[in-house]
């Protein structure tokens, strides 16, 4: 084992080493902002006299791997002398560095066998490699990076993505770079690039290695803080009654589901804070519905602390003070660990849920009506359940949906959807049972609707200060008006699926510059109502326009080229668009009576919608509601 040094150049830092990322770590990370700087660093760097000065790169820290879990070359090489180690803290900056010098190695004419040797790959043995050889980011650096044609296939994810990022960003640097300026910069990479490096032992307060990071790189999030505490916890355990290596590779192998699981997308990676403060409000009652990032960090290190007893079970403003935290020990580690493990696969599905599956859908559907963190822990919570009561389940989702939808409707609101995540972590506590929840979320769906305060809801919707549009205002008009095309959808293929739910556009058939086109259209409609006043008539249009009838979804690309056009040019493209807008074509012209026998449909369709699980019906044909049904379209009955 070496020893600590500080002021280690690059070619020190890589005699007789080989590095390798433990997969307990999180994936490449760096992103436009931290490789500019690293550049423009690198540029910066001048001479003093005949050398170049010494540039503060950052620490390093190494444990040396147990020579048993070595590979028959990796042996081989140990031989010569060649030792391997972990890279415990600076694998961002030490992957973004082999990258450089990979990329380098591809433009520079002399030094170049060198350069590979010495940093990249010596005999056999690559210099740096993942540690774990089936993961994506192993797959993807020896393919895409390294250039190794024989490497296995790879799932693209967020790490994957970052790494090709800086491939590329490297390699557009150099482009531009004459022979000179190329070789002059390696000389200040073997030169100037100065470190501190670090060994540990296997028993060494690890958490201490996280204090210290390069400003320029990327902050340690409290997971990876939190594993560290985890592991140093274990460390002090009694290692004659705990088997300490293996809570240890617990703890790391949990991890590195974790990570490679938030990752998994290449598009986007899951906030590693936010996940942990969703699984931190199932174990601990918060002080609000849920645990915000920076509370969850308080709490988690209360939890896991040489004192945690001293501390309160929960941060609830009302809570049983006598209630402490209890001691860390082994089973306490464990516990958690498999079950922060298990939760971020079902959390991972709730972002990104299988929409060919009932299931999938009604997670994606219910998170159109309400979006917050809160629900997202409910459902990952009923997702967990269903592996064992998948029926309950989606029973539990298919009424939340309604619950939800009817929650929206303007003047009903009657829920306090923050209760969804208290809900979830008595659940997961087992204090309460999916048969209750799903009889409290029938109550709450079989609550009766004043009818009255529907209709006045969608009036007021008319009369809003800032934004007067009617039923263009309701928050829930896009997912209604995609469960009324499902409603009436035909044969063939649908244009418009819930998966495209961001990128379908509500559209007015007579748009709101109506005065181009629908000029005719639209004296039509006045014509009838002469007795108006010139405010009234003013409202009258805007009623028109912004009537439920008038609205439809349409694919965003279309919406920017038929938006304005007249009637004869939208039926043609209507045609051969969603079911709502054949439905629309169908009629031979576009004006008040086709807005208002339109509208009629889909008010119907709205009270049968809720009426299907046992709803007190809003009947449109009893007692005058009819009526009324037809003002919200047009907002009084003098303009119909």
């Amino acid at each position: 084992m070496q020893t600590d040094a500080s002021n280690v150049t690059l070619p020190g830092l890589f005699a007789n080493k080989c590095f390798r990322i433990p997969n307990y770590q999180r994936g490449y990370a760096w992103g436009e902002s931290q490789l500019n700087d690293l550049w423009d660093d690198l540029m910066d760097i001048q001479k003093n006299g005949g050398s170049y000065r010494p540039h503060y790169t950052g620490a390093i820290t190494l444990q040396q791997i147990d020579s048993s879990t070595l590979t028959p070359a990796e042996k081989k090489l140990s031989t010569s002398g060649m030792e391997y180690y972990n890279v415990v803290d600076g694998q961002q900056r030490l992957t973004t560095l082999v990258i450089l010098l990979n990329t380098l190695a591809k433009f520079i004419k002399t030094g170049k066998k060198n350069l590979i040797e010495n940093y990249i790959k010596k005999e056999k043995v690559f210099k740096f490699s993942y540690g774990d050889t089936s993961g994506n980011s192993y797959r993807f650096f020896m393919k895409n990076i390294i250039g190794e044609s024989k490497t296995l296939p790879y799932t693209p994810t967020i790490y994957t993505a970052n790494l090709d990022r800086a491939s590329l960003f490297f390699d557009e640097k150099f482009n531009k770079l004459t022979s000179k300026e190329l070789n002059e910069f390696k000389e200040k990479l073997l030169t100037a690039l100065v470190f501190d490096t670090k060994y540990i032992q296997d028993n060494l307060d690890v958490q201490a290695v996280f204090e210290t990071m390069n400003n320029r790189g990327k902050p340690l999030t409290t997971l990876e803080k939190l594993k560290n505490r985890l592991l140093y916890m274990a460390s002090k355990f009694d290692a004659t009654t705990v088997d300490i290596k293996g809570l240890s590779d617990e703890i790391n192998n949990g991890w590195g589901l974790i990570y490679e699981t938030l990752g998994k997308n290449h598009d986007c990676s899951l906030s590693e804070d936010e996940f942990l403060s969703a699984y931190l409000t199932l174990l601990r009652e918060p002080t609000d519905s849920s645990f915000s990032e920076s509370l969850a960090e308080t709490k988690v290190f209360q939890m896991f602390c040489n004192h945690a007893t001293k501390y309160d079970y929960s941060m609830a403003r009302q809570h049983d003070t006598s209630i402490k935290e209890d001691f860390v020990d082994e089973n306490k580690i464990r516990t958690f660990v498999s079950g922060i493990a298990n939760f971020v696969g079902h959390w991972y599905k709730v972002y990104f849920p299988d929409s060919t599956t009932q299931r999938g859908l009604h997670i994606q559907k219910i998170q159109y009506l309400n979006g917050s963190k809160e629900m997202r822990i409910f459902l990952a919570e009923l997702s967990m359940l269903a592996d064992t009561q998948p029926n309950l389940v989606d029973e539990c989702l298919k009424i939340t949906e309604k619950v939800l939808f009817k929650n929206a409707l303007p003047g009903v609101s009657f829920l306090d959807e923050r209760r969804f995540s208290t809900r979830a972590r008595y659940l997961y506590n087992n204090e309460l049972t999916l048969d209750s929840l799903k009889y409290e979320l029938y109550n709450l769906l079989i609550r009766p609707i004043n009818v009255n305060s529907v209709i006045e809801g969608f009036r007021y919707l008319f009369n809003y200060v800032r934004g007067n549009v009617g039923f263009h205002r309701w928050g829930a008009l896009k997912f209604f008006l995609m469960e009324y095309e499902q409603h009436i959808k035909g044969k063939g293929l649908p244009h418009v699926e819930w998966k495209n739910y961001y990128n379908v556009q509500i559209e007015h058939v007579m748009p709101r510059k109506w005065d181009t086109h629908w000029s005719n259209e639209m004296n039509n409609y006045l014509t009838a109502h002469q007795s108006l006043s010139l405010d009234e008539i003013e409202k009258a249009k805007n009623i028109l326009i912004n009537s439920l009838g008038n609205l439809t979804i349409i694919q965003d690309i279309k919406n920017a080229g038929i938006g304005n056009n007249p009637w004869v040019t939208k039926q043609k493209a209507y045609k051969n668009g969603s079911y709502s807008e054949i439905e629309i074509a169908n009629n031979p012209s576009w004006g008040y009576a086709a807005i208002k026998a339109r509208g009629e449909l889909m008010l119907d369709f709205l009270c049968d919608y809720l009426e299907h699980d046992q709803l007190r019906p809003l009947d449109l044909t009893n007692n005058g509601v009819q009526d009324d049904y037809t003002n919200i379209l047009f907002y009084e009955a003098k303009y119909n």
